[in-house]
């Protein structure tokens, strides 16, 4: 049972970092050399911490998992000219008393843009380019939409996008209003 939990974890951490990969290597192609005018950030979180885990810490994964959880930054973080990709992924542990099956995991993805040509990149995605099976989400940041197929609620939110998933490691029995909960605890943060 302990090799399955692992191998379980091993998937979820590879399709963050599969995903964050091809996200960042799709915008990567060309860039306009125009910066985007920031906001300050407001994390006292070290800067070498990725955006993904000053806004979803150990803290608040322990609101959510439990206090035996195990996870944080995912050790790929990708970057290009125009974006900066990173993931922050928890899951409750072995030493949970919860069995493999019934574990949850949660996760954030942050693509903050370095250019005009991230932040047309991310608006896209809740444009033109927004897949047609979604459904909108009202009450986070600008736009919002859950895709059920995948289990994650995307955000955009000061030109950022943002991934977020929670509950079972299995996407298709994960719901929107479970994903809220993690939405709910980190939206004031993004």
């Amino acid at each position: 049972m302990k090799r399955t939990g692992r191998y379980a974890v091993g998937l979820i951490l590879i399709a963050a970092a599969a995903v964050a990969i091809f996200l960042a290597v799709k915008d990567s192609k060309s860039h306009d050399d125009k910066a985007v005018s920031r906001p300050a950030a407001t994390s006292t979180a070290p800067a070498s911490v990725s955006k993904a885990c000053r806004i979803f810490t150990l803290a608040e994964a322990k609101i959510l998992l439990g206090d035996s959880v195990k996870g944080g930054p995912n050790l790929v973080a990708a970057t290009s000219a125009d974006l900066d990709v990173s993931t922050c992924t928890y899951t409750q542990s072995n030493g949970s008393g919860i069995s493999v099956s019934a574990r949850k995991a949660a996760s954030l993805l942050a693509r903050v843009p370095k250019t005009d040509k991230g932040v047309a990149t991310n608006d896209n995605e809740f444009g033109p380019l927004k897949p047609t099976t979604v459904q909108d989400v009202d009450g986070y940041g600008e736009h919002a939409y859950w895709d059920a197929e995948h289990g994650q609620l995307n955000i955009l939110k000061n030109n950022d996008w943002y991934v977020l998933s929670y509950g079972s490691t299995s996407p298709a029995d994960r719901s929107l209003d479970q994903t809220r909960q993690l939405a709910d605890l980190l939206i004031d943060k993004m």
